[in-house]
């Protein structure tokens, strides 16, 4: 790649609003809480914030699928929670939230599958115009239009182990 990766978010930044998030989000459930991480680009988010929770919780997974590279397409689902939701407390965790698309596709599904109460959790949420009235109830941080990487968001299934939140100095952003 010619363009230079810059950090965008640092390490201990993500861990205290993580940490943040963890104590606060309890707060709004009434017990215990099935955690539905969207994968692929939420797990590493999901793993940390889980462990900063002071509840009981169960973990499930969800994939909605919408890029193609740096291309954003129609929102699939491709795989649903295992975990029975009916009348269950549910947190949606999503990496990042740009048009909103498959955070309201996720929200959409677990109602379907029954849940008593759906709150939603994101990383990111990309400063770009939304296409859906959902927002996320949650957010760790906000950020300019602008493609990221790392801390388990990908460009073509690389740089997921990153620490960090980068970008890509002199790309095209998006």
């Amino acid at each position: 790649m010619k363009e230079k990766l810059k950090v965008l978010i640092e390490e201990r930044e993500i861990r205290k609003r993580v940490k943040e998030l963890g104590e606060e989000i309890p707060k709004h459930f009434s017990g215990s809480i099935v955690v539905v991480s969207l994968l692929k680009g939420a797990f590493v988010f999901t793993a940390d914030l889980i462990r900063e929770m002071e509840a009981e919780t169960e973990v499930a997974f969800m994939r909605l699928k919408s890029y193609r590279g740096k291309e954003k397409g129609e929102v699939e689902i491709t795989y649903r929670p295992e975990v029975d939701l009916t009348g269950r407390e549910v947190l949606i965790v999503d990496d990042i939230f740009d048009t909103g698309e498959s955070l309201e596709a996720a929200y959409r599904e677990v109602l379907k599958m029954g849940a008593s109460k759906v709150k939603t959790c994101v990383l990111l949420d990309k400063e770009v115009p939304k296409r859906v009235e959902i927002r996320p109830d949650f957010i760790g941080f906000k950020i300019p239009n602008c493609f990221v990487v790392g801390y388990g968001l990908d460009l073509n299934e690389t740089f997921r182990g990153l620490p960090f939140i980068g970008y890509f100095e002199g790309a095209e952003n998006g």
